[in-house]
C-alpha cells in the first residue's frame, strides 16, 4: 500500500509525541498498553483507565457551541468527558459520540446527578466545522452534549497536554479531505486536571460502572477532608 507524504508526516508526528508523552508518564501509554490488550502481566486493562496522579491543565481557550468562551473554567466543579474528532468523520466519531450517549445514560442510572458530569465534543477541523453546525450535530447524539473548537494553534494548546495530536490530510479539492486524530475519551476531573483515559471501542457499562466508582471515592474523599 503506498503511503502518502500526509500519512507520513502523521506517523512521525504521532511517534514522537507516543515517545515524548511516554518519558513524561501521559495517556499514550495508556492507549498504547489498551491497544496490547493488557499491561503486560496478564491484568486486562480496565475500559477507564485512571492516572496514578491526575495533571494540573495549564490555561487555553475555545469557542463552544454557543459562541462563546469554552475554557479551563468551563471544566471547573464537573466531571468531563472529552472527545476530540471532526463531523465529517464517517466512523469513529459518530459511533463514540452514540456509545457516550450510553455512557451518559448509564451514569444517570447508578444515581450520579447530571450536573456533576458534562460531555464535550471538540472538533479539530475549524475550517469545516463551525459552532453552529456543531451544536446541530452534538444535539443528535444527546441534547445535553457540548461542542467547541478553536483555531488550529488553540486547539494545540489542549491536544498537546492531553497527548492528542491531530493533523489534517492533503485536500483533494472541494474541501474533501481526512483529519486524522486520536479515538480516545479523555477524563478531565472537577478540579482541571486530566484524571483518565478511555480507549475506542469500549462497553458503555463497564465504563458507567468504573467512573461511578471513581465519582463516589471522590465525593467520600472531599467529605473526609471537609471533616478533618
Amino acid at each position: 500500500m503506498k503511503i502518502t507524504k500526509s500519512q507520513f508526516t502523521f506517523s512521525i508526528l504521532l511517534s514522537a509525541a507516543i515517545v515524548g508523552v511516554v518519558l513524561a508518564g501521559s495517556g499514550y501509554w495508556v492507549q498504547w498498553q489498551a491497544r496490547s490488550g493488557g499491561y503486560g502481566d496478564g491484568t486486562e486493562i480496565p475500559a477507564l483507565v485512571t492516572l496514578p496522579e491526575p495533571r494540573p491543565l495549564a490555561k487555553f481557550t475555545l469557542v463552544d457551541d454557543a459562541k462563546h468562551i469554552f475554557d479551563i473554567q468551563s471544566l471547573e466543579s464537573r466531571w468531563s468527558f472529552i472527545f476530540f474528532g471532526f463531523m465529517y468523520c464517517p466512523d469513529i466519531c459518530p459511533t463514540t459520540l452514540q456509545d457516550l450517549s450510553y455512557v451518559k445514560r448509564e451514569i444517570l442510572a447508578r444515581g450520579i446527578p447530571e450536573q456533576a458530569i458534562q460531555f464535550v465534543f471538540i472538533s479539530v477541523d475549524p475550517a469545516r466545522d463551525k459552532s453552529e453546525q456543531i451544536d446541530k450535530y452534538v444535539s443528535y447524539f444527546d441534547a445535553g452534549f457540548e461542542g467547541a473548537t478553536g483555531s488550529i494553534g488553540q486547539l494545540n494548546n489542549l491536544t498537546r497536554q492531553l497527548g492528542a495530536p491531530f493533523m489534517a490530510g492533503a485536500n483533494a479539492g472541494d474541501d474533501v479531505y481526512e483529519v486524522a486524530h486520536s479515538s480516545a475519551v479523555y477524563l478531565i476531573d472537577p478540579s482541571q486536571r486530566f484524571a483518565g483515559l478511555i480507549s475506542s471501542p469500549f462497553v458503555a457499562e463497564d465504563v458507567a460502572e468504573q467512573f461511578a466508582d471513581l465519582y463516589r471515592a471522590s465525593q467520600a474523599a472531599a467529605r473526609d477532608d471537609q471533616s478533618g
